[in-house]
């Protein structure tokens, strides 16, 4: 019996495969959050993202659109990073879906950098 061997179907079955190893990382639920040691850094973050939802010339306004108005969004601490006297933070806001959000303060525990993005 001879076996019949086409490189389209190899093709076929390459891309069938990346295919679904790329639907399997879809589903992988982002990392789970941690311990918020510094509740007042959350909750000054939180206020300044309703303040971007609340802002329409913001640039970020358009993610925030699912947040309730005048509301700061629940945060969710996934990391917290210390650089000298910088401290980064990266949460996640759920407003219909998942945002990520970073931000760094600094010395004076003032917000030096606040983005968002799609998680």
């Amino acid at each position: 019996m001879h076996r019949l061997y086409s490189p389209l179907t190899a093709g076929a079955l390459a891309a069938l495969a990346a295919l679904a190893s790329g639907c399997a990382l879809a589903q992988v639920p982002g990392p789970g959050p941690i311990e918020d040691v510094e509740p007042e850094v959350t909750r000054q973050v939180a206020a300044a993202v309703a303040a971007m939802a609340a802002d329409p010339a913001a640039a970020e306004a358009p993610l925030l659109r699912a947040c309730p108005a005048k509301a700061a969004p629940p945060l969710e601490l996934l990391q917290r990073t210390v650089d000298g006297e910088e401290r980064s933070y990266l949460y996640r806001a759920r407003c219909g879906k998942a945002l990520l959000v970073s931000a760094t303060i600094g010395k004076n525990r003032a917000i030096k950098h606040l983005r968002l993005k799609t998680e």
